[in-house]
């Protein structure tokens, strides 16, 4: 089980950062749980046997879920009844240099200060998640003239994320020059950066090409 492939690099994250609690690992298979994001992540090559660790840790709960192989992962939502389904290509930066920043807006981690602009503007995870990203420092603002215009985060699993330019700042590329500035951060850390896109969103992916990420084979799937 190749682990360092763009379409596994959530497990690759996970592990190396420590936070990974293996539950089932073979030759072509491996189940774990993120203990920082709760979620499990499941990466097999083999779709039957895919279905059978499932199956032994409990599918039936449904708990939120990683699967990156896409055949595993249509099959699993199809067998398990899961009701939230999202299917994207996941995107890595590759290079060992950042891309090169205009250096446009000046830049700080967002601070419980900032929850009530993140929170009303940023609506796709609970505001008990956004506390908890804030907290951990994973989120970071954008500021043009001491003026908040946007911001962007990284997920409990590790991936770039959380992207939100503020109404009156867009059309100026803030969204290029913020996730330059977590693509740097995240290699100052020595990770690879990388971040998913649901299929589907062109224009998304067009900005990812455009920063030079590399676009996964295949998709990955996420389901809660």
């Amino acid at each position: 089980m190749d682990l360092t492939t763009i379409e596994n690099l959530n497990i690759d994250r996970v592990i190396k950062r420590g936070t990974a609690q293996i539950i089932e690992r073979a030759d072509d298979a491996i189940l774990l749980k993120d203990t920082m994001s709760k979620a499990l992540m499941l990466a097999c090559d083999d779709v039957a046997k895919g279905i059978e660790i499932l199956e032994r840790n409990n599918g039936e709960a449904k708990p939120l879920i990683m699967i990156s192989n896409a055949e595993l992962g249509r099959m699993a939502a199809d067998r398990f009844g899961y009701e939230n389904i999202m299917e994207c290509y996941q995107l890595a930066y590759l290079s060992k240099e950042p891309p090169k920043a205009d250096d446009v807006l000046e830049y700080k981690t967002a601070t419980m200060e900032d929850f009530p602009l993140i929170s009303r503007e940023y609506g796709l995870v609970s505001k008990e998640e956004l506390k908890e990203l804030i907290e951990r420092g994973n989120i970071v603002m954008g500021y043009e003239n001491s003026s908040p215009v946007g911001f962007i985060g990284e997920h409990m699993e590790g991936s770039v994320g959380l992207l939100l330019v503020l109404q009156e700042h867009r059309r100026k590329g803030y969204g290029t020059a913020l996730e330059i500035e977590m693509i740097r951060r995240t290699l100052e850390k020595g990770y690879i950066p990388f971040g998913q896109v649901v299929v589907g969103n062109t224009a998304s992916l067009e900005l990812q090409k455009k920063l030079g990420l590399t676009k996964s084979e295949g998709t990955i799937f996420w389901m809660w």
